[in-house]
């Protein structure tokens, strides 16, 4: 899937505080529409246009993303179409469709397939304003432009595949996507006789149907390989059994919401549980010791504890032992939740975190530093990040590097 699939154009600007205010202006028209030329072309007539209004943050501290979506219309037309010489085009919209969240400085990106139009809206600042702007290559031309026009992109030659981080990101806004295409449905249904195995058995079956069998050769492409067919496999296997129950009905009302919670924690739980599957199939394939999901302190159990939860034990009576061990955390979206591992495995001072998650917000990846928790993003994601991060971050490869030459020092040790 490409962009080029949804839009023929995308164009970006900051929102001024006229388009956003209604104490300052109660215009309904977007500002520096000029650029827009490109993408609604000339006209002698009014054109009108469906249109989605989104509005995008990541809400508050320990919330989910703040979401909002209204349908509406938008008219693009030439206010001087009866003078002889001159053109000023005006894109209107109705007030109570524009987000009332919006404020001045956050970031609109319009995208226009030649019958809808795409108004979204994110929080200034935000991670997802971040992920957006990697999503559609804008974050150059956002950054250096200081006119308040729209900055145009045209999609005709656009050539990149998207991978799964960037289509979820898609899907969040409500887009439709391919990940599932062209799974062999009677193929997964036969193997796992139309019932959910698993989910190590499923990440095993994801693995073979990769064509990867060993990680060595490239550890950051391979770790998200094996998720994206992991993903599609499970999406084509969950949409064909939950479409059975779907045609059989249900007795009543708690018999559909039970269901509905059974299909929501089901895909919750195995996301994490399949992410953590494959970076043990990386760490075991470099023949990295570690143990998974072992209690250290109290309650605390971390998701990998490298080289051994023998050696921690060990360490909390010789402190001299505490440098040849690593604590890694898995998350596939880190969101505030990254806090929590800062209080496992007490003994280790830094803590790593490896994440699927883009373009975290700088000031969330400081506060990251200062509470000494050390990202670990693969090589395809690390380029969502901005130039000061990207020199901090971790890949996998430099991860299996660090454990590696401390392996190898403990060992010694050992003699």
């Amino acid at each position: 899937m490409r962009l080029r699939d949804l839009f023929d154009k995308i164009a970006v600007k900051r929102l001024s505080a006229v388009e956003v205010r209604p104490s300052v202006s109660h215009q309904h028209e977007l500002n520096g529409v000029k650029a827009l030329l490109e993408m609604f072309g000339e006209t002698g007539e009014k054109k009108t246009f469906p249109a989605t209004f989104l509005y995008v943050s990541d809400g508050e501290e320990g919330e989910e993303k703040k979401f909002v979506t209204s349908e509406g219309k938008v008219t693009w037309y030439d206010a001087r179409a009866k003078h002889p010489t001159r053109t000023e085009y005006r894109l209107y919209y109705a007030t109570s469709s524009f987000p009332e969240d919006a404020a001045e400085g956050d970031l609109l990106i319009t995208g226009f397939n030649g019958r809808e139009v795409w108004f979204i809206v994110a929080e200034q600042g935000s991670d997802i304003e971040a992920q957006l702007l990697w999503l559609f290559d804008m974050r150059d031309k956002i950054t250096a432009d200081k006119s308040g026009q729209f900055q145009i992109r045209d999609l005709d030659h656009d050539r990149h595949t998207l991978n799964i981080i960037e289509q979820q990101i898609l899907e969040y806004l409500g887009f439709k996507t391919d990940l599932d295409a062209g799974v062999d449905t009677e193929a997964l249904l036969t193997r796992f006789r139309g019932k959910f195995p698993t989910t190590a058995e499923f990440s095993s079956y994801a693995r073979e149907v990769s064509g990867i069998e060993n990680s060595c050769d490239n550890p950051d492409e391979t770790l998200l390989r094996w998720w994206e067919e992991e993903e599609r496999l499970f999406r084509a296997l969950e949409k064909t059994i939950v479409q059975e129950q779907l045609n059989k009905g249900f007795s009543d009302v708690d018999h559909f919401i039970e269901f509905a919670k059974s299909v929501l924690n089901r895909r919750n739980s195995r996301a994490g549980h399949a992410f953590e599957n494959h970076i043990a199939q990386i760490l075991n394939d470099h023949g990295i010791m570690h143990d998974r999901g072992k209690r250290t302190e109290h309650k605390s159990k971390p998701d990998f504890i490298l080289p051994s939860i023998d050696l921690y034990h060990r360490a909390m009576k010789d402190e001299s032992l505490v440098e040849y061990l690593t604590m890694l955390a898995a998350k596939t979206s880190c969101k505030d939740r990254w806090r929590q591992i800062t209080k496992e495995a007490k003994l280790i001072d830094t803590k790593h975190l490896i994440t699927l998650e883009p373009a975290i917000s700088l000031d969330q990846t400081e506060e990251m530093k200062r509470y000494h928790v050390q990202l670990v993003v693969p090589d395809q994601i690390k380029t969502s990040y901005l130039p000061e991060q990207q020199a901090w971050l971790m890949n996998m490869s430099d991860f299996i590097h660090l454990v590696s030459e401390r392996q190898k020092n403990y060992t010694f040790l050992q003699g």
